[in-house]
């Protein structure tokens, strides 16, 4: 072979091993590349689920924690099946055994966690202290102060067959107290009676908490979470590292007293918090408890402070309103003064603690054991239906007209006739959609807000009486309740049945509670249009009369939006009310529906109302996911599951309705859509132009679809109670029910693999129990 040849062969050689090795290294990286590609992909979709719109999967927790042991100070004050209660009786701090498990509760951080936990003289006193209070002193000012700060000592102290009473004075501000804790079997009852309020000087209480550093827990010492109900519940987790928080969790039972707490015209309302509960717990499914409000929750906020906020610790309890400041005009350009009330509320206060053990001790736990507590106070019942056989129900809300204004007037804007009704159940009953719940608004004279609360008569371009006598003919031929809707807490302006110098509600400051219409989803042109609040007296009078004109129609069913959910006092002086005051008039009112009504609803009602309800509408789907809040939960949905039926927020509403018709799901939540016959941009003019999109024509192809999914899944548990719920791992949830059934939801861009179950992406599947 030639020198040439052998050259060229060689050089030949030596190109093809560059190139066999510069494929190997490119396939390499190439491969190396798409696995970090799908790696990142995977991370982003699942980053999502970490964040506090869902729950994170629990991580399991190894070994037995640590049990604290009982000082010698402490005394056994009483004993029940499963619980031990001590105090310390100079000190009046309490702790509590569980028999069970032997845990011992706290109600002050023990010595070894204060050891080395920087506080200043305040917040030393604070966490050692069984009450802490608010007052304003002499020159007006609001100050905080505890049981050790202001000087407590124990005046007389008795113990009781189930506990102890002890009477004591804050001597630093001259204020006389008495507190009562007992075991109500294997609950603890704290009560602070309202006769016991002794203020001997200048200073005056505003607010009082009772043994809220109960369970504290510093930094992540502990492995758990809070509790808190806020919308359908969240958690706040124990973390040792976070972002710095500057304020605590503070959130109002039943919400603002708007006639008294001051509220802005565009301010963003944080979800409701309908329940008066709270919880923690030591270890998941080891230890925890939930606590009810039962005395004086109507003027009671819930306060958490994650570790951070203040001291290293995470604690909680509900804080007692005594007094509110406010703002007192004094002139007509809003010059005045700010100044609180003189006389305090008169309410006896009660919480009471429920302690769960092993399985239990999680916020399912918490959400059964709630579950529980009202269905022997009758505010529930579960009775055993069985509805397995039929479909479930979907809510379809008709907007029949709305108010336009004009140069001359007022007019109408008609948007679904009672016909148009007619024509759009047919054709939803034709496409398979046969178990409806219909609601229509704005069917009264004027439209939507028009002319509340003078409902009367029928409007006539949507065909008056007797088309609304033919449009509820047909939804009883096939079996659909037909709500006509309603509204006892907000009129709009000087109206014929309302004259709102008497009937309105007044502020503390004397002035009438009213707002504008005009914010930032309806515009300026509204702004005369006022929202004027319905004094409860005159609320109950209204709806007794209404329930004649209703029967008149032969309507059976009404939903009433704000009257379940609204809560206010009124200080008119001829007509004060408290806020209990209003609930026992609101419960009247509701009673008046319902011994006359075949179904009354209410939109997102608070638990006082649930007695009530045959339906829930708008039922809260997720928490208010204020930054320190860790997780979502549908501590709600556990509650309610099986003894009331429960609708969601209006599907046309929701921004990623593939995510939302999932959690529907998981959450047992039937759907809901706000439907018109004429396309939506004629409400631009009008009170209701926020209603975006809502033209039947638009939606009808999504609500087969949606329905269809939601039926599938949900038709087997309709009465069912939810009894456990587990995240699986991140964007995977298992929930499981009574009568066995299991339910697992994908929220995941990819299938998912389930205990020898795939679970495709964006999807469910019924793994047990289902057909």
């Amino acid at each position: 072979m030639s020198t040439k040849k052998k050259m060229v062969i060689l050089l030949g050689s030596l190109f093809l091993m560059i190139l066999i090795t510069y494929q190997i290294g490119y396939s390499e990286e190439n491969k190396k590349n798409k696995q970090e590609k799908i790696d990142e992909e995977i991370t982003h979709s699942t980053f999502q689920f970490k964040g506090n719109d869902f729950t994170q999967p629990e991580i399991e927790q190894e070994g037995e924690l640590p049990v604290k042991e009982i000082p010698s100070g402490y005394e056994m004050a009483a004993e029940s099946e499963g619980l031990e209660l001590y105090v310390s009786p100079k000190e009046l701090n309490i702790m509590i055994k569980n028999k069970k498990t032997g845990y011992i509760w706290s109600s002050v951080p023990d010595q070894e966690a204060l050891k080395d936990t920087q506080l200043n003289s305040e917040w030393a006193a604070t966490v050692t202290s069984p009450i802490v209070v608010q007052y304003f002193n002499k020159d007006n000012m609001l100050k905080s102060g505890s049981y050790v700060s202001l000087e407590g000592a124990v005046k007389r102290f008795e113990k009781t067959d189930n506990g102890f009473i002890a009477d004591f004075s804050l001597e630093s501000v001259k204020v006389d107290l008495s507190m009562e804790v007992s075991l109500d079997g294997d609950a603890l009852v704290v009560q602070l009676p309202d006769q016991s309020f002794k203020e001997n000087a200048d200073q005056k209480i505003a607010s009082v908490q009772l043994y809220p550093f109960l369970g504290a827990v510093k930094k992540e010492d502990i492995p758990g979470y809070m509790f808190i109900p806020d919308g359908s519940g969240a958690l706040i987790r124990y973390q040792a590292e976070h972002p710095q928080f500057e304020n605590p969790f503070i959130g109002k039972i039943y919400g603002k007293d708007e006639a008294v707490e001051s509220k802005g015209d565009f301010e963003v309302e944080p979800q409701p918090i309908s329940v008066p509960v709270f919880g923690m717990v030591h270890g998941v499914n080891k230890n925890g408890f939930l606590g009810v409000v039962e005395k004086g929750q109507f003027n009671a906020e819930i306060v958490a402070y994650p570790s951070g906020v203040n001291t290293d610790f995470n604690w909680l309890s509900p804080r007692f309103i005594v007094r509110y400041p406010y703002f007192q005009p004094t002139s007509k350009s809003m010059g005045g003064i700010n100044t609180y009330q003189k006389e305090r509320l008169h309410e006896d206060k009660q919480i009471r603690y429920e302690f769960l053990s092993d399985e239990n001790a999680d916020y399912v736990g918490m959400a059964k054991k709630y579950r529980t507590y009202l269905e022997e106070d009758k505010q529930i019942s579960l009775d055993g239906k069985d509805r397995t056989d039929q479909d479930v129900p979907v809510r379809i809300e008709f907007l029949g007209g709305e108010m336009e204004p004009g140069l001359i007037g007022d007019h109408l804007v008609p948007m679904t006739t009672f016909d148009q009704a007619k024509s759009i159940i047919n054709e939803l009953s034709a496409s398979g959609v046969q178990n409806m719940t219909t609601v229509y608004r704005g069917w009264n004279k004027g439209g939507l807000t028009g002319s509340n609360p003078a409902k009367f008569p029928v409007e006539d371009e949507l065909g008056g009486d007797e088309r609304l006598k033919d449009l509820k003919n047909l939804l009883d031929e096939k079996g659909i309740p037909l709500y006509l809707y309603t509204n006892y807490t907000k009129a709009f302006g000087n109206q014929d049945d309302l004259d709102v110098k008497v009937d309105g509600v007044r502020r503390i400051s004397n002035r009438i509670l009213e707002y504008s219409f005009a914010n930032s989803l309806v515009d300026e042109k509204f702004e005369d249009l006022k929202i004027n609040y319905i004094n409860p007296e005159k609320a109950s009078e209204l709806a007794v009369d209404d329930v004649e004109r209703f029967k008149e129609l032969k309507i059976e069913a009404v939903s009433i939006e704000d009257t379940g959910s609204l809560l206010f006092s009124n200080h008119h002086a001829e007509s004060r009310l408290s806020r209990e005051e209003s609930v026992l008039l609101y419960q009247s009112l509701a009673e008046a529906f319902s011994k006359q009504m075949e179904n009354v609803s209410f939109y997102q009602p608070n638990d006082y109302m649930f007695q009530y309800s045959d339906e829930i509408f708008s039922v809260p789907m997720s928490s208010s996911r204020f930054v320190y809040e860790t997780d979502s939960v549908p501590f709600l949905q556990i509650v309610l599951h099986g003894s009331i039926d429960y609708y969601t927020t209006f599907s046309n509403f929701h921004a990623d309705p593939q995510k939302q018709l999932l959690r529907m799901i998981e959450y047992g939540a039937y759907p809901s859509f706000y439907l018109t016959h004429e396309p939506s941009w004629k409400l631009q003019n009008t009170p209701s132009k926020y209603l975006f999109t809502s033209s039947f024509e638009d939606w009808k192809g999504d609500i087969v679809e949606q329905y269809e999914l939601v039926n599938k899944a949900l038709k087997k548990v309709q009465d069912a109670v939810i009894e456990d719920r587990k995240v699986i791992e991140l964007g995977v949830v298992e929930v499981t029910y009574s009568n066995g059934v299991q339910i697992v939801v994908n929220y995941n861009s990819k299938e998912m693999d389930v205990n020898g179950h795939t679970v495709g992406a964006m999807d469910y599947t019924i793994i047990k129990g289902g057909e």
